[in-house]
């Protein structure tokens, strides 16, 4: 259990943590996950779904939910006077969901419309696409959604299967945040959420092995959307901060090299971004761009010749200082929301197995060094362990497949 008191504030939060996702669903039943938990809002043993939404709307909030490959939370926020109503239905939908037969077979629906909207969004679909392409023949390679085909033949017994199995002791973590008492959120947890079976042994994850390749996915039009990705480190791995600044000065904000030598002096893109992703025992350095067909080939040698400058001449002058303030300040503004602050929490805790504050992230990233960074540069940005999926026309992607298999940096 993890809460964060802020007695100023007139809002409360909390979320339930369950420590499965989309990584850990059984074969062939890829988006259980994601199907379970939109099941776990349409309706208790006590209360329908419509009462559930009117409930937590006349207490001033809302009750939501997310599904991510590790994680899936379930969360409320509301005023903090009416907190208790709040943190009550959470107890109810993840101890007495109703999982009826024709909440099953209507949700099937609403999710396969996810899927599908996801997939014809190709700023969307280029993430799950460098995943399946990095980490091909893993689970992590599948997206957190599902796949349409794999929901259709889900039944009521794998998912009651799938909850009996996960959604219990010792997989659930509390976070609570706002104007909340530790009491408060102690007397719940014991009375809602201890009295519950315990969960079977979990699956075990095996560790993803990177993938370097280049493939193409192929879709219609002109615009081509390109997803790159080097082996990154994992959360609990002392460099996460590190690849955290190194993606800050290549990719994060309108100053980063990426951004002004592609879009700003050539203007060849929109948007082109680069972070580090980092799970439990694995990790991924992204970058994502998109362009039209014919800029392809040249963003991608801007990209080589930005990646080998940064290699052989290293940082410049106030660069790390300007990315190390511009991350700082996304995660300080961030968390002046009482919700923001129980997913940064909760998040860090269940992918790091470390309790650490605002403060310390801070910290970790102020002890950051420019050597550190062209360190992790000259090791991390390698194109013998590249990989990219590329997201356009074929043949368009196919010739640009090959000019990515000969660059050199």
């Amino acid at each position: 259990m993890i809460v964060d008191r802020l007695a100023w504030s007139r809002a409360s939060a909390a979320a339930v943590n369950i420590g499965v996702g989309s990584r850990d669903e059984p074969k062939e039943e890829h988006g259980i996950a994601h199907l379970l938990e939109h099941l776990l809002f349409k309706g208790t043993k006590s209360r329908s779904s419509k009462e559930m939404s009117e409930l937590i709307e006349a207490a001033g909030g809302e009750m939501n939910a997310y599904t991510s490959k590790e994680v899936t939370s379930y969360y409320v926020s509301t005023l903090d006077y009416t907190f208790p109503q709040a943190q009550k239905l959470l107890a109810e939908i993840i101890c007495q969901p109703l999982l009826a037969e024709k909440d099953i077979a209507n949700e099937k629906k609403v999710v396969t419309q996810e899927i599908r909207m996801s997939e014809e969004d190709p700023d969307d679909h280029i993430h799950d696409l460098l995943a399946k392409t990095a980490w091909k023949g893993n689970p992590m390679a599948h997206p957190e959604a599902g796949h349409v085909d794999c929901v259709a033949r889900m039944g009521a017994e794998e998912i009651l299967d799938f909850f009996q199995s996960n959604y219990r002791p010792p997989n659930l973590v509390v976070v609570a945040t706002g104007n909340v008492k530790s009491e408060q959120v102690m007397e719940w947890t014991t009375a809602g959420l201890d009295p519950l079976q315990k969960a079977k042994k979990r699956r075990a994850r095996v560790p993803p092995r990177f993938r370097p390749s280049v493939d193409v996915h192929p879709k219609e039009g002109e615009q081509v959307y390109v997803g790159i990705g080097f082996p990154g480190v994992q959360a609990a791995h002392p460099d996460r901060y590190v690849q955290g600044l190194l993606g800050g000065v290549l990719g994060a904000g309108t100053s980063s090299r990426l951004f002004q030598n592609v879009r700003e002096e050539h203007g060849l893109v929109y948007s082109i971004y680069a972070n580090a992703h980092p799970f439990t025992d694995c990790g991924i350095f992204n970058l994502f761009f998109s362009t039209s067909a014919e800029n392809a080939d040249k963003v991608m040698d801007l990209i080589g010749k930005e990646f080998v400058k940064l290699k052989q001449e290293g940082l410049v002058e106030g660069e790390l200082g300007r990315a190390r303030s511009w991350i700082k300040g996304m995660i300080v503004r961030r968390l002046e929301q009482v919700e923001a602050r129980m997913f940064f929490l909760g998040e860090l805790y269940l992918q790091s197995g470390a309790l650490m504050t605002e403060d310390d992230v801070m910290e970790s990233l102020d002890r950051v060094t420019p050597d550190q960074v062209e360190g992790m540069a000259s090791s991390l940005l390698d194109r013998r362990m590249m990989c990219a999926a590329i997201h356009s026309e074929e043949k368009r992607g196919q010739a640009l497949a090959k000019s990515i298999e000969g660059l050199d940096f």
